[in-house]
């Protein structure tokens, strides 16, 4: 069997995913690292060419960012506890991703096709499983910890908040915030998302977006969510009655 081995990617960005969309490559792919327990590099070699291309004006902006955040000079900021450091990246990075009058050049990676079919190195066969549609699920509230102003807002059937969340994370970091049970679903989630149509990030401004993301609090989310199910509960008591 072909030794295999799962690529980490540059800042969430992986240029092998046309031809291994589960990230997980021969291990030929890699390059060689002695420092590490696989001897090999946690990036294929396609991911590096990214990395390195980008290195060198992306994280020299980072850096300038955080030695403005923490007061301290680029080699003092790297002599700090790790714990630190990531802490004030982070932050760095999330103020240069909001302020576009920030002086960054923005590396794009060049892929084979934008979004054009490509050929994969393997088949794949597709089964088709058909069921009942049950009206019945969860509304839930995803973000991911680097970007907590932003949070996906959407629906799915009895059990799948697990796929949700394996979805989510192939693209970073995420955590489920919450998730509601509605007997419909779906009427419930177009509720919400009314409701939230104001700071809909498609409303605001964002085109390259999904529609279930929303530039908004926990608490906003969650006041809209509750309220869509305070509605419900009283139409529920109306028809009982």
């Amino acid at each position: 069997m072909r030794e295999t081995k799962v690529c980490s990617g540059s800042d969430g960005v992986w240029a092998c995913a046309e031809d291994y969309p589960d990230h997980i490559l021969p291990i030929d792919k890699f390059g060689f690292h002695k420092g590490r327990s696989s001897g090999r590099q946690p990036l294929c070699r396609e991911c590096k060419k990214i990395y390195n291309k980008s290195n060198n004006v992306y994280n020299n902006a980072v850096i300038r960012e955080a030695c403005i955040i923490s007061g301290l000079s680029s080699n003092s900021i790297r002599a700090i506890p790790s714990e630190d450091r990531i802490s004030f990246r982070r932050t760095a990075r999330l103020n240069l991703a909001n302020s576009p009058d920030k002086n960054v050049v923005e590396i794009t990676p060049q892929f084979k096709s934008e979004f054009g079919q490509s050929t994969p190195m393997t088949k794949r066969e597709t089964v088709k499983v058909d069921g009942e549609t049950v009206p019945e699920g969860w509304v839930y509230v995803v973000r991911n910890p680097d970007v907590p102003w932003a949070l996906k807002i959407g629906k799915t059937f009895p059990n799948g908040i697990p796929d949700i969340m394996s979805s989510a994370r192939r693209f970073g970091r995420s955590e489920l915030v919450d998730k509601f049970w509605f007997e419909e679903a779906y009427k419930a989630e177009q509720s919400i998302h009314t409701l939230l149509n104001y700071c809909n990030l498609r409303t605001l401004g964002y085109a390259d977006c999904g529609r279930e993301l929303f530039k908004c609090t926990i608490e906003e989310a969650i006041d809209a969510i509750t309220k869509v199910q305070s509605e419900n509960d009283r139409s529920s008591v109306a028809v009982g009655a």
